[in-house]
């Protein structure tokens, strides 16, 4: 009995830094969510601008993100997939591919996700392709934040 309460006592203490880590960014995410929501990135000037689209004229994969974040906590989807449509086609495998990790660091017998290299070339070419797409003059209607 005492064997078991030791171990019981040793994976907690090892999990307790994973938890307050955790922890510390759900309220962050919370409170930058509580800001977007309230805070229309249209109205106000404290959000940072795109350097890129400053310097350069040109749309980067980003531009339109926080607006389209906005849109998304009011359930606005369709003005969302229009300020940013990568983003919006791209959270959900975000989502969970994060609560995936999440879930293998909190439970033991859930392996970890495997890293797999080629899924990072694939995502920077779909970014390229996005880039690309959405500065050129017959995409910028319907792609263009």
């Amino acid at each position: 009995m005492k064997v078991e309460t030791a171990m019981l006592a040793s994976a907690l203490s090892k999990s307790q830094p994973r938890i307050w880590v955790f922890a510390g960014l759900a309220c962050l995410l919370s409170g930058m969510s509580l800001i977007l929501y309230f805070f229309d990135p249209n109205q106000y000037s404290f959000y940072p601008r795109c350097l890129f689209h400053q310097t350069t004229g040109l749309f980067c994969p980003g531009c339109g993100s926080l607006r389209a974040i906005h849109q998304l906590l009011h359930g606005h989807l369709m003005a969302a997939a229009r300020l940013n449509a990568l983003l919006v086609l791209s959270l959900p495998v975000v989502l969970w591919m994060a609560a995936r990790q999440i879930l293998a660091g909190f439970m033991a017998r859930l392996p970890a996700p495997a890293f797999r290299p080629w899924l990072l070339w694939i995502g920077l070419a779909i970014l390229i392709f996005f880039s690309l797409l959405r500065n050129f003059s017959f995409a910028r209607g319907w792609l263009a934040p």
